[in-house]
């Protein structure tokens, strides 16, 4: 499918701007316009490798000049949600109208797979993306971060990491203790007979304003639904901290999948700061016992959950915070 694009002076070009699907050929000269890895929506080689074998999704070239200038991914999330990443142009073919060809196309193609609502991540001084965005009626809902943790390797002494492990299994034994007591502070893996109050308690958990329900798989995000609920609850995914029967937190952690491989992926976490804190350590262990690398969670952007993360050895993996823009299809 092409389009013609506008020059400078406003009249017509004889190129046209070809959108097609994308093909192995194009990863060099897609990469080399496709950002560093903390940028946001960067096109990395393990995500376009991720993005091109997803059958699912649509990864999309623009095409000038024969050679390709812009490029986006649309991933299906659920049944009703997508996903836009990378949606990048090429830096000496800006102001072209390449963005918004792109923009246009992935959004149709977003809607033949049957999407209802796509979402987006953005920065908040990319001014360019945020115009793009609302001009096709995108809207801000949310304010997150990524943050990420090394597992707790304890032969790893000269980084300090073994008084953290030490840490680690300090705590554990103390929730075991306190398992033993009346009331006491345990962690346990949820099962199916839990659904119920799991449910009841998202509903008043002290995060669901800043983060609107969402799980994030990857760089991507969806609502957390009951038969999302059911299936992880099915597969021992869902780590509880409790005390007094009341919980404290809740993580719903597995291991990453395609971008994401080799990583604990913390799909949803939520609860107080300290239950938060307490959660995060101790899934850094999960992760160095099933011989992952690290830890990777997404939280609202507010300053008593950095503090919290901080205190559980964990770092910002962006240079700030992400907002998330939707628009109904």
């Amino acid at each position: 499918m092409t389009e013609p694009i506008r020059g400078d002076g406003g009249g017509m070009e004889i190129a046209e701007i070809e959108v097609r699907p994308a093909v192995a050929a194009d990863r060099a000269a897609v990469l080399a316009f496709g950002g560093e890895e903390r940028e946001v929506g960067a096109v990395t080689a393990k995500r376009w490798d991720a993005w091109l074998a997803d059958e699912d999704g649509a990864l999309l070239v623009a095409v000038l000049d024969g050679r390709p200038v812009g490029v986006v991914d649309v991933r299906v999330m659920s049944a009703d949600t997508g996903w836009l990443e990378g949606l990048r142009v090429d830096p000496a073919y800006r102001g072209r109208g390449v963005g918004r060809t792109l923009l246009s196309r992935a959004l149709a193609a977003a809607d033949a797979r049957g999407v209802a609502i796509v979402r987006q991540f953005v920065a908040p001084d990319d001014a360019i993306c945020l115009k793009l965005l609302r001009r096709f009626g995108f809207a801000h809902i949310a304010e997150v971060e990524r943050y990420e943790g090394p597992a707790l390797v304890e032969e790893e002494t000269d980084s300090g990491i073994e008084v953290e492990a030490e840490q680690v299994e300090d705590q554990a034994d103390e929730l075991a203790d306190q398992a033993n007591e009346p009331g006491g502070r345990r962690l346990t893996l949820a099962g199916e007979e839990d659904l119920g109050r799991i449910q009841e308690w998202l509903e008043h958990s002290n995060l669901a304003p800043f983060n609107d329900g969402f799980e994030f798989l990857s760089d991507g995000a969806r609502k957390l639904v009951e038969p999302a609920l059911r299936k992880y609850l099915r597969a021992g995914h869902i780590w509880l901290l409790e005390e007094w029967e009341t919980i404290q937190a809740l993580a719903v952690a597995l291991e990453g999948e395609g971008a994401s491989a080799g990583t604990l992926e913390v799909r949803y976490i939520d609860g107080s700061s300290e239950g938060i804190s307490r959660l995060a350590l101790v899934l850094r262990e999960v992760a160095a016992e099933r011989e992952l690398a690290s830890v990777a969670l997404w939280l609202p952007h507010l300053l008593i959950l950095r503090d919290a993360m901080d205190g559980a050895g964990y770092t910002l993996a962006s240079d700030g915070p992400l907002w998330i823009f939707t628009r109904v299809l």
